[in-house]
C-alpha cells in the first residue's frame, strides 16, 4: 500500500480513494467508544483529505469534526464539549497555529486537547512545541505518519 501525502494546499475533490487502515485488530477500541478529533484547516480540500484520513482509522473510534476558522476553533477547543484530539493548520484563518495553542493552553489548564500542529517547514517544530502543541507534523507528511501520530496520541492520552 503506497503512502498517500496529505496535500494541504490541494483543491477539493469529490473522489478520494480510501485506503484500509494499517492498524491491526489489537489496536481496535471497544465497540461504540468514540473519540472526537477536530480537524481545523482553512482549505476545504485539505479538511476533506484530513477527514477521510481520520475516518480511515475507524478501528480507533475517531469521530472527526471540522472547523475552517481560528475563532471557531478556539471556541471548540475551550468550550464544554472539547474534542480529545485536534489537528490544526499552522495558518488557520484568523489565528496562527502557535497563537491558537497559547490561547487554548491559557484558557484550559486541565482537560486540554492533544493538539497536533501542521507546520509548513521543519524549522517551525520548535516554535510549535514551545507554544503548547503536543506534536508537530510537516504538512507534507504522508497519511500513514499522521495516522501513526493520532494512534500514539490516543495511546499516550489514555483515551478509551
Amino acid at each position: 500500500m503506497g503512502d498517500r501525502s496529505i496535500r494541504i494546499r490541494a483543491a477539493a475533490t469529490e473522489n478520494h480513494p480510501r485506503e484500509n487502515s494499517p492498524r491491526s485488530a489489537s489496536a481496535a477500541v471497544p465497540q461504540g467508544v468514540k473519540v472526537k478529533v477536530l480537524i481545523a484547516h482553512g482549505d476545504a480540500g485539505s479538511r476533506y483529505a484530513l477527514r477521510e484520513m481520520a475516518e480511515d482509522l475507524s478501528a480507533l473510534g475517531l469521530e472527526p469534526i471540522e472547523s475552517a476558522e481560528g475563532t471557531a476553533t478556539i471556541e471548540l477547543l475551550t468550550g464544554d464539549d472539547v474534542p480529545a484530539l485536534a489537528v490544526v493548520d499552522w495558518d488557520l484563518p484568523g489565528v496562527s497555529g502557535p497563537e491558537l495553542c497559547r490561547r487554548v493552553r491559557a484558557q484550559r489548564r486541565t482537560g486540554s486537547p492533544y493538539i497536533i500542529l501542521l507546520a509548513a517547514s521543519e524549522e517551525q517544530v520548535g516554535e510549535a512545541l514551545a507554544a503548547g502543541a503536543d506534536d508537530c507534523v510537516h504538512a507534507a507528511a504522508g497519511q500513514h505518519e499522521l495516522q501513526a501520530r493520532l494512534f500514539a496520541a490516543r495511546r499516550l492520552g489514555g483515551m478509551a
